[in-house]
C-alpha cells in the first residue's frame, strides 16, 4: 500500500510538473502514465498532440481526460490482431469483453472529473477553477488565463490529479489481474 501511494504521489507530482513545463494537458498526461506504466509508444504520444485546449484549442473533451483513456487504451484496448481475428464470433466476443472493460474504466474516469470539476469539458473545467472559461484562439484570453495561473499551477493540477485518477484505475486494475490468477 506505501509503495502504491507513492506511485501515485510521483505520477501526480510528474504530470504537474509537465504540464507546467511542456504545456499539453493530453500529451502531459499520457507521458506520464506511459512513463510510470512502462508503455510505449511515441505515436501514441504524437497524435495526443490535437487534444490540448479541448480537442484543438476548441474547449470541448479536456485532453488531460482524453490522455487517460489513451493510456488506458494502450494497457486494455483492442489491438490490430483482435481486430482483425478471422473467426466472426471471437473478433465478437473479445471486442465486447475490450468495450465492457474500456467503458467501465472511462465512466469511473469520468466520474472522478465530474465529481471534483462538475464536467470533462476543457470550458466547464476552466469555470470551475477560474470562474471563467477562454478562448484558446484569442491572443488576450491566452495572456490573461497565463496571468491568472493557467500553466503555473491551474492546468498543471487538473493534469496530475488526473493522471493520478488514471493510474489509481490502473491499480484497481492490475490488483483485480493479480487476485483472480492467484485464485487458480
Amino acid at each position: 500500500m506505501e509503495s502504491e501511494k507513492k506511485l501515485l504521489e510521483e505520477v501526480e507530482k510528474r504530470a504537474f510538473k509537465y504540464e507546467k513545463d511542456f504545456h499539453n494537458c493530453a500529451q502531459c498526461t499520457l507521458l506520464t502514465l506511459q512513463e510510470m506504466f512502462s508503455l510505449s509508444g511515441d505515436d501514441a504520444l504524437k497524435a495526443a498532440t490535437g487534444f490540448a485546449g479541448g480537442i484543438g484549442r476548441t474547449g470541448s473533451v479536456c485532453g488531460a481526460v482524453l490522455g487517460g483513456v489513451m493510456a488506458l487504451g494502450l494497457l486494455y484496448g483492442r489491438d490490430r490482431e483482435t481486430m482483425k481475428h478471422p473467426d466472426a464470433e471471437i473478433r465478437a466476443q473479445r471486442r465486447g469483453e475490450i468495450e465492457l472493460k474500456m467503458g467501465t474504466l472511462i465512466k469511473k474516469l469520468r466520474a472522478r472529473y465530474e465529481e471534483e470539476y462538475g464536467s470533462i469539458l476543457c470550458n466547464d473545467i476552466e469555470t470551475s477553477i477560474f470562474g471563467r472559461s477562454f478562448d484558446k484562439w484569442n491572443p488576450e484570453d491566452r495572456k490573461e488565463k497565463e496571468r491568472l495561473g493557467g500553466h503555473d499551477s491551474k492546468c498543471p493540477t487538473v493534469v496530475g490529479k488526473g493522471a493520478r485518477w488514471v493510474a489509481q484505475l490502473i491499480l484497481e486494475e492490475q490488483s483485480k489481474n493479480n487476485s483472480s490468477s492467484s485464485d487458480h
